[in-house]
């Protein structure tokens, strides 16, 4: 049946009405937001203003129950009824507006107000109040109740650069929405009917007026008793808008107008801070402003503290994250060094490593202290944080596998090839980020608790980090007597005084110094948390007494007490195996090993050397010289094994070690048919050469180079000047030496004793 014309009109009227409600945009409110952090729980750690100047909040899209109870209170009784318009509130206001003769009632909705914020609150008209009618019955076709009054608690004006109930809550009473009293959420509910009128700081008397009228009506409808009403009458108006918490300031640049959900908690991040600021405070004497410092949980690498410097604006360069910062990582990366050789079966703990003045082509390391011990065993050498063991260590493991190792740990900061790097890069040729390195330090620990090889996830701030496992690079024995060796329970020399830092419990720590005295670093794990320690100057500036003991270690175990209880490290089950090594060199026990002990080492150790430093040895019936067949008859030899060290290393150990006895010498008859076989030769000096030092174009003293060959392309050669050990060469064996006016004997000596004297004179300068 065909429908009557009016039917027809009128549907085709109201198709069109529809269409072009529809057709109508939805407000959306882009205003500029501030950057704000808040930790694991959403508690705030900081925040900043927006682009705009304005303190407004990214939004949660949650109104806590006071507070929209509060506001639709006073400013939308019916709002969760009605379409976006209030016909009675409209009815209302055009009474009062005619009574009045002007218009003393708008008849506002919240989602009216919304819409006027989205469009820049433009003049009140009763042209723009039909628009925002309009739009206002539009949004709610679009949003829900609960998005709608969302908005306008996000966006609603407080006075001043106020804007939002978040900003408000923290600006006006320091706390969240959800801490606020109903008082407070009354305060809150009544500022933007009149922002600028009734404003905190002034007209107190009209602020509270309509606080507790609010407050009367809230208790009619139930909301509080009697004696709840008149505490909250009691309550004081917020004075003056006070600071927002900048907890974690240097994560705040991060956010980019979000908001930024990190790992971290609150309270452990404030006391964290503390402990730098505390550090910052005594290290101002010696010349040094900025430190930073991150706590990590080992298991699930969650950052707990994130200190990036010192509070900005405290000192210069206060304002760079150290965190994130590329500073020379001086020995940190030995323990990686040591796990890979021993994970390898390239080095045993109690192995002996050398530890003698050396120069390796142009590269002469030395230790912190500058002293040499000769030779020590590499756990040692670890622990004691010996630079010279740590170059000879990396020549034998290979600078471009070490750089590659560092890489698949996690660094990204070398950016160089391996030879720009070269054998400084073990001790502090390269630069580091503290986040990476500390995360290199839990995967360290992680390898001994995870000896599947699946490690948790990476060490991250972001609570949206994509938890994702990922493989070990470490073997966990290796890991494990690395991290034995960097737990060493006496720590002799420059760090005798470590365990005045440290409880009962254990903490394999590490610290690091840069050359020049510009970054004193400290990193130590337990079972349960990683924590670094970076301290310095931002601008590189070095000070004498900037090392990684005496500064930045105190705060490593500082934070250590914040995060007490961890208990001991467990040893992996079935990542080491028992070996015979010998008792003096620490390699696997030879045939001529007079005394063995047994060790536990990684199930690559049982292809190590074997002993290099115990041989047999012909000598008299004492024992007090070597005798060879050519000068002595079988019959009368005494065959022993022997333990002794090339001659460079043994002038340094045998003051170390009262015990050791040198190589017996060669009985004087015997010595003749040796020497004629001599593998090696100064080439320079000539024998009774006279040699000048020369002056260089700066007018300093210069130096002399001298030089040697040997038969063995391997060979190492050891350097003494009048009876004064000098260095240690591999070829090309020379060594450049500054020796004083005056005659002088220039003696070299290889791993088996074979020996070349030269005397020479060094004449005198005349001056002009």
């Amino acid at each position: 049946m065909e429908l009557p014309v009016r039917m027809k009109r009128g549907l085709l009227l109201g198709v069109a009405l529809a269409a072009g409600f529809f057709a109508m945009p939805v407000v959306r409110i882009d205003a500029p937001r501030s950057n704000v952090v808040v930790d694991a729980q959403g508690r705030l750690l900081g925040a900043t203003v927006a682009t705009d100047e304005q303190w407004r909040f990214p939004g949660t899209g949650k109104v806590p129950a006071r507070y929209a109870q509060a506001v639709k209170r006073f400013e939308d009784r019916r709002f969760d009824w009605h379409p976006g318009i209030d016909p009675f509130a409209v009815l209302r206001a055009v009474r009062l507006n005619v009574q009045e003769g002007g218009v003393v009632s708008g008849a506002s909705t919240i989602t009216m107000q919304v819409v006027r914020i989205a469009r820049g609150n433009p003049p009140r008209t009763y042209g723009e109040k039909v628009v925002e009618a309009a739009l206002a019955v539009r949004l709610e076709a679009a949003c829900s109740k609960a998005e709608i009054l969302s908005m306008y608690a996000e966006n609603a004006p407080f006075g001043g650069n106020t804007v939002g109930l978040e900003a408000a809550a923290w600006r006006y009473f320091q706390r969240t929405p959800d801490e606020l009293s109903w008082a407070e959420a009354a305060t809150l509910a009544v500022l933007p009917n009149s922002p600028a009128l009734v404003h905190p700081g002034r007209n107190r008397d009209a602020l509270e007026t309509k606080r507790n009228g609010l407050l009367d009506e809230l208790a009619a409808d139930g909301a509080l008793d009697p004696v709840d009403l008149e505490a909250a009458k009691a309550e004081p108006l917020p004075g003056v808008q006070g600071p927002i918490p900048q907890d974690a300031p240097h994560l705040l640049a991060k956010a980019h107008g979000t908001r930024l959900q990190t790992t971290l908690d609150r309270d452990l991040q404030v006391r964290a801070a503390e402990v730098v600021q505390r550090a910052h405070r005594a290290n101002q004497g010696i010349g040094v402003e900025n430190g930073a410092a991150l706590i990590v949980e080992l298991e699930t690498g969650k950052v707990v503290a994130y200190v990036g410097n010192v509070s900005p604006g405290a000192t210069p360069g206060s304002h760079v994250d150290l965190v994130e910062s590329h500073r020379s990582t001086g020995s940190l990366l030995k323990p990686f060094l040591y796990a890979a050789m021993l994970g390898e079966g390239k080095l045993l703990p109690r192995q002996l490593v050398s530890d003698i003045p050396a120069r390796i082509g142009g590269f002469a390391p030395q230790n912190f202290d500058h002293t040499y011990v000769g030779a020590l065993p590499a756990a040692t050498a670890l622990a004691r944080s010996r630079n010279v063991p740590a170059v000879w260590m990396l020549r034998d493991f290979g600078v471009h596998r070490f750089t590659d190792l560092l890489r698949q740990l996690g660094m990204t900061t070398l950016f160089r090839t391996a030879d720009d790097y070269g054998l400084s890069l073990v001790i502090g040729g390269a630069e580091g980020r503290l986040d990476e390195l500390v995360g290199m330090y839990r995967d360290l620990a992680l390898t001994v608790s995870h000896p599947d090889g699946v490690l948790p996830p990476a060490l991250h701030w972001r609570s949206d980090a994509p938890p994702s496992p990922r493989a070990a690079v470490l073997d966990p024995g290796a890991a494990w007597l690395t991290l034995q060796a960097l737990d060493e329970v006496n720590r002799p020399g420059v760090e005798s005084g470590w365990r005045s830092f440290r409880g009962a419990e254990t903490v394999a720590w590490k610290t690091g110094t840069s050359q020049g005295f510009r970054d004193a670093w400290a990193i130590g794990v337990t079972p349960t948390y990683a924590i670094g320690v970076w301290v310095g100057n931002a601008d590189g500036e070095g000070r004498p007494e900037l090392t990684g003991y005496q500064v930045a270690a105190p705060v490593l175990f500082d934070l250590f007490d914040l995060v007490k209880g961890s208990g001991r490290f467990t040893e992996p089950v079935g990542a080491l195996v028992p070996v015979k090594v010998c008792a003096h060199s620490g390699m696997l026990a030879g045939p001529d090993c007079a005394d063995v002990t047994t060790t536990f080492v990684p199930k690559a150790g049982e292809r190590a050397k074997g002993c290099a430093f115990c041989k047999p040895i012909h000598c008299d019936a004492g024992c007090e010289h070597r005798v060879t067949s050519e000068c002595e008859s079988p019959a009368n030899m005494v065959t022993r094994s022997w333990f002794s060290l090339p001659a460079g290393q043994e002038w340094f150990y045998a003051r170390q070690h009262p015990d050791y006895r040198p190589l017996p010498a060669l009985r004087e008859d015997c010595r003749a048919a040796s020497e004629s076989a001599s593998p090696m030769a100064l080439l320079t000096p000539a024998p009774g050469a006279a040699v000048f030092v020369p002056v260089e174009l700066d007018g300093k003293e210069g130096r002399v180079v001298f030089e040697a060959s040997h038969r063995d392309p391997t060979a190492e050669l050891y350097w003494h000047l009048d009876d004064q050990f000098v260095g240690t060469t591999v070829a090309p064996h020379q060594l450049a030496l500054a020796p004083a006016p005056g005659a002088h004997q220039l003696t070299l000596v290889d791993a088996d004793g074979n020996r070349v004297e030269r005397k020479f004179t060094v004449m005198e300068r005349k001056e002009r």
